[in-house]
């Protein structure tokens, strides 16, 4: 939880960079919403920081105990001046000016608040992670990974390289640890202390960077990681003082853990990513490479793009439910994107997860009625937008077809892939560009015959010539599944050769009536047989 904004004693003298005395005062815990400067007669609040000149302060110090003070030495020490009145004063040894020191102390605090309110804004606007570590960059200077429990890369300080580091460099190319990586943690327990401690973790023993001391902070939810944060001290030293400034940040992150829809904005750089290129707003390859490694998506993966479309698409929480495919398919992408979910899935960790992906959308999903698209697996981010076209059109088709089923499908979320659907859609869409040229065709014409025939007779003729299509042409396998004796199925295929005046034995023949029958079934050509 954000707390409210002030400025540590260790971290005001660390910026200031101007010796001082050696007091008894513990400034571990000190620290102040802004300094003031010192006048005898005024009232003074313990959370402002006193600045003034030793003389002035020396005489009333010892009277306030709980006020603390930053003075310039400007008189040697004598019997006036003991431990015990100057146990609340921080003693600068310096040349400056008082207004010289007031200024710079203000500047710092400036600095500081205005990081610490663009920050608060972002939040607010829910801007994400990595905007946070954009404006961090110039007041932090190390290197700063932010990652989800699957060690999946959300944000990075983009401009603070870390060449030296190969663990880091693998992590920003690949999007996330490497499985040698996680081996790494394992031998060293890393994963106990992660799964315990909640404060921020100094590692200085260099076993997995081998240059710099880290800083980690673990975030927790019910009991376990859900984000990790790791500092790189390769530019700032790891003392105390750096910590206050780490843990100003920290504050801030913290923010997304505490609303419902933390993990959608916590990726904010790769939705934009994605949504630019779906957009058709990334203009070249080269762009789409070079801005998918900042936003910490691996441009030549094995991919599959699932479409979400919902049939009350306005009263749907978009973003819990992004939120929650995110958590259980750790190696996707998820982004709402115009009233739909768009899931960019990472083949690669299980070539042959398909299914294990649908029985996962469908728990999360099972209050909902949708229907998913499914694309064609892909090599490249720059087949994304395709790939989108691909599960647009298997929702077309998933559409027409589940209307034609809704007597007999109890199912809420239904999965339709592109594959299994492009002969359908290859006519549907080539009649929707000119219908007049199908209006006489041979396939609509044959399949409408055996419609109204069955109509006519009360026979079932379709039926038996779309399963025995399916079937390979074979009479035993449609016989089995029709419950009808081989030869009985052979009649009814010798009468459909009548009806329609055509030899089942021609390839070209059967093509166009499958063809058919799996239009006029989708329920996407009634504006044919009209």
């Amino acid at each position: 939880m954000k707390t409210k904004f002030s400025v540590s004693l260790r971290l005001l003298l660390h910026d200031l960079n101007i010796k001082t005395e050696n007091s008894g005062l513990s400034d571990d815990a000190l620290s102040f919403v802004c300094p003031a400067l010192y006048t005898p007669a005024g009232s003074m609040k313990p959370e402002e920081l006193y600045v003034g000149m030793l003389s002035d302060i020396l005489p009333s110090a010892a009277s306030h105990p709980d006020i603390t003070f930053l003075c310039i030495r400007d008189q040697y020490q004598d019997e006036n001046e003991s431990d015990l009145n100057r146990g609340n004063m921080v003693i600068l040894l310096t040349n400056l000016k008082l207004y010289e020191l007031f200024n710079r102390v203000l500047q710092i605090f400036r600095n500081l608040r205005e990081w610490d309110e663009a920050m608060s804004i972002s939040t607010a606007s829910n801007q994400g992670f990595q905007d946070l570590l954009d404006m961090s960059e110039s007041m932090i200077g190390n290197h700063i990974d932010i990652m989800d429990a699957t060690f999946k890369l959300l944000a990075y300080t983009r401009n603070v390289p870390i060449p030296d580091d190969p663990i880091t460099v693998n992590l920003i190319e690949h999007g996330y640890h490497t499985e040698e990586t996680i081996e790494e943690m394992l031998r060293l327990k890393r994963f106990e202390q992660y799964g315990k401690e909640n404060e921020i973790i100094v590692s200085d023993d260099h076993a997995m960077c081998n240059n710099y001391v880290t800083l980690k902070r673990v975030f927790h939810s019910g009991g376990a990681p859900v984000l990790y944060v790791v500092m790189h001290c390769n530019h700032r030293k790891a003392d105390e003082s750096l910590q206050d400034l780490f843990q100003m940040l920290l504050s801030h992150i913290s923010v997304y853990l505490d609303r419902d829809f933390a993990f959608p904005a916590s990726f904010a750089a790769s939705q934009q990513y994605l949504r630019d290129l779906l957009d058709g707003n990334i203009k070249s390859v080269d762009e789409a490479i070079s801005r998918a490694s900042y936003a910490t998506i691996p441009f030549q993966k094995e991919y599959q793009l699932y479409l979400i479309a919902f049939d009350d698409n306005f009263n749907v929480p978009l973003d819990n439910l992004a939120s929650s495919i995110h958590r259980e398919l750790p190696f996707s992408y998820a982004v709402t994107y115009y009233r739909r979910i768009v899931i960019l899935h990472n083949c690669e960790q299980n070539p042959s997860d398909t299914e294990s992906v649908s029985l996962a959308l469908k728990r999360i999903l099972s209050s909902y009625s949708c229907i998913t698209g499914i694309s064609n697996r892909f090599q490249n981010l720059w087949e994304a937008r395709p790939a989108l076209e691909q599960a647009g059109c298997a929702i077309e088709y998933g559409v027409h077809d589940r209307q034609a089923q809704k007597d007999h499908s109890t199912d809420t979320v239904s999965f339709y892939d592109f594959e299994q659907s492009f002969l359908t859609l290859l006519v549907t869409k080539s009649f929707n560009t000119s219908p007049d040229l199908f209006k006489n065709c041979f396939m609509l014409q044959a399949v409408n015959r055996l419609k109204e025939y069955d109509d006519k007779h009360h026979t079932f003729l379709f039926e038996t010539l779309r399963v025995w299509l399916e079937c390979n042409r074979k009479a035993t396998a449609a016989g089995e599944y029709l419950h009808m004796h081989r030869n009985t199925v052979l009649y009814h295929i010798d009468r459909i050769e009548q009806i329609l005046g055509v030899s089942l034995d021609d390839a070209d023949v059967c093509i166009k009536l499958h063809l058919g029958i799996r239009v006029v079934e989708s329920t996407m050509v009634e504006i044919l047989c009209s």
